[in-house]
């Protein structure tokens, strides 16, 4: 075995599972030195149920194992235990009481004893000199997420109520303290691709928050990807707000070779609300990206002259094109994260854009669709189903539904399909009629 070629030897490991790796390198001192590199997945999953920090640092601390880190997920969600309870109860409403009882017993225990863990570590964010020192070390990290979105354990009950937005448990100072020590050592690296999802809004307001990304502006330039989802705060005055929107329109305009951006709002307090946004006043001017590809926007309100300009601004790289997505919508629920117009039309907006994206092969658009004055007859009012996810993968269709809202008798359920093949081919622009069951 000791003859075998070095890529013969790769090949096996390849199909390797990590227990098999660990005993195939005990066969010999030639597999034991080739299988170094396959003891670690790619990936590292940090959550604050184990002492990731602390593995993460002896990780990059060693000197054969720290180039097999590529990527991190940090996950710093957290369980809502009053709606989590009430919500597990009811998903298993029709089991038997005896099976019902016992199996979210078992459950909710393993919570409890993982929950405990937790509290016997120091916090993340005091430990962030740990963080700096490791990503000092990890020469191939090139792919970051973090999450307050996903469920941190494995516990099948928990996974479930997780996607409903209310099981989640939001503290908004912890997790301002946590991003600020993560992009803290963010300089230290150079990222491809950022995803953030649940970043509190106001992160940027204060001058000693906003210094801890404005640090990072050479790490973001180097990204190619990035997707954001916002979470705006209930009260934001206008000053505040011009300085949380001027904070992030900074970090959005350090990362000048990004191929895909994604960019979203979730208002966790008034899920059916859209957050107004002004292009203008985001990126300070005419700014563009000279390479983006891909362009998802999600859960804005804005005028249809802004969007249109900041649209045809790309036309000449942009392929891709999603306005809107799923917003906070529960799993039995229509999407919710839609774009809005409080000033002009889609039909004027889709018609202005036609012959200005030449590049453009895809376009989706999904959830509620509201354009014009609230209280006018012509106001637009619709809802798009999702036909492709956000890889571009089709998506059965399902029922047709229609549901009622103030002023409109009911809101049409359409898809996007016939002004995907208006905006890239042409022809005569789609009447929107409700989708098909």
């Amino acid at each position: 075995m000791d003859f075998l070629p070095i890529e013969l030897v790769r090949l096996v490991f390849d199909n390797c599972d990590p227990p098999s790796i660990r005993a195939l390198r005990l066969a010999s001192g030639r597999f034991a030195d080739v299988g170094y590199e396959y003891l670690l997945q790619p990936h590292f999953n940090a959550v604050e149920w184990r002492d990731d920090i602390k593995r993460l640092r002896s990780i990059a601390g060693h000197d054969r194992l720290r180039g097999s880190i590529r990527s991190i997920t940090f996950n710093f969600s957290k369980v809502d235990e009053y709606n989590a309870r009430h919500t597990t109860f009811f998903q298993h409403w029709l089991q038997e009481p005896e099976e019902r009882s016992s199996l979210l017993q078992d459950a909710w225990l393993r919570y409890y004893e993982l929950e405990e863990k937790t509290r016997r570590l120091p916090p993340f964010h005091s430990r962030s000199a740990l963080v700096e020192e490791s990503f000092k070390r990890l020469p191939n990290l090139k792919d970051l997420e973090i999450t307050l979105t996903k469920c941190p354990y494995d516990i099948e009950i928990l996974k479930e109520v997780f996607e409903v937005r209310n099981c989640r448990k939001r503290d908004r100072d912890q997790v301002c303290k946590n991003m600020n020590a993560i992009v803290s050592a963010i300089r230290h690296v150079r990222l491809s691709s950022l995803s953030i999802d649940q970043l509190p809004l106001e992160i940027f307001r204060l001058a000693d928050d906003r210094r801890h990304w404005f640090d990072c502006a050479r790490s973001f330039a180097s990204l190619s990807r990035l997707n954001l989802v916002l979470d705006p705060p209930r009260n934001l005055f206008p000053s505040a707000r011009f300085r949380s929107i001027n904070g992030l329109g900074h970090v959005l305009q350090f990362s000048v070779n990004l191929t895909h951006l994604s960019l979203a709002f979730h208002t966790y307090h008034a899920p059916l609300e859209k957050f107004q946004l002004s292009f203008k006043e985001l990126f300070c001017g005419d700014f563009t990206y000279e390479k983006l590809t891909d362009l998802k926007l999600e859960g804005i309100s804005c005028a249809e002259e802004d969007l249109r300009s900041f649209l045809v601004g790309h036309g000449k790289t942009l392929e891709r094109l999603r306005l809107g997505g799923r917003g906070l919508a529960k799993p039995y629920e229509m999407s919710i994260g839609g774009v809005h117009l409080h000033k002009g039309s889609f039909r004027s907006l889709f018609t202005s854009l036609h012959g200005k994206l030449p590049k453009l092969s895809r376009f989706h658009m999904e959830g509620d669709a509201e354009a014009g004055d609230y209280m006018a007859a012509s106001r637009e009012v619709y809802h798009f189903r999702p036909v492709a996810d956000d890889n571009w993968a089709p998506i059965a269709a399902a029922a047709s539904r229609r549901r009622s809202v103030p002023g409109s008798p009911c809101v049409k359920t359409v898809d996007c399909l016939g002004l995907e093949r208006f905006l890239v081919n042409g022809g005569k622009y789609p009447e929107l009629v409700p989708g098909d069951a």
